[in-house]
């Protein structure tokens, strides 16, 4: 039979460690699950297609635009930081309104940051070379998110960056010029907030 003091002891130890179960951190996810998921953006359907980029050489081989000077110094930098990413695209039928849904994970939450910074800079500097117009606006639903509006060529794109922890997250929609029943501004800036809360609750 046990002692008090042997019962006492072990229910001290089962104590312990539901206290510790607690409070630990939970399961990281998964960088599918940091995508958006289906009809969390309003309109749009998943493509069946989900690019996966296990190395940084992939994801700079997947911008044509970059020149060779400045797909060398991305390369270098993403390699530097980490890199690891996942692409979604979406679509809406019967229409010119495509979506996309994309996750970088890098070092740490300096890098992820410092990443933004360099992904609205190229963004910039590409489209103003181009002949379109870069229009960046607030973002105030998300800490440290960015907006902005890219239009030229007769296309429009609206896109929301934001970090979270090591994680880069952006989530955009694009339409051609007279599209009617264009997405909203309103409407990304939701599919993005609902983004954002899954993921920051999950750690």
């Amino acid at each position: 039979m046990r002692s008090k003091l042997t019962t006492a002891v072990a229910l001290a130890g089962a104590a312990l460690l539901a206290a510790q179960a607690a409070t630990a951190s939970p399961k990281t996810l998964p960088l599918r699950a940091r995508l958006l998921r289906p009809g969390e953006l309003a309109g749009f359907k998943a493509d069946l297609g989900l690019a996966h980029y296990p190395s940084a050489a992939l994801w700079v081989q997947s911008d044509p635009q970059l020149t060779p000077a400045q797909r060398a110094s991305e390369l270098a930098r993403l390699r530097r930081e980490g890199f690891k990413g996942l692409d979604q695209r979406f679509y809406a039928h019967g229409t010119t309104q495509e979506g996309v849904s994309w996750v970088m994970q890098l070092g740490s939450a300096a890098s992820a940051r410092a990443e933004l910074g360099s992904s609205l800079a190229k963004y910039r500097s590409q489209d103003v070379a181009s002949g379109a117009t870069f229009t960046p606006w607030r973002m105030t639903r998300i800490p440290g998110a960015r907006g902005f509006r890219l239009s030229g060529g007769g296309q429009i794109g609206e896109n929301v960056f934001f970090t979270d922890g090591p994680y880069l997250y952006l989530v955009g929609v694009g339409w051609a010029v007279g599209e009617p029943h264009a997405p909203t501004r309103a409407g990304l800036i939701a599919a993005a907030t609902r983004l954002y809360t899954r993921v920051h609750a999950a750690g």
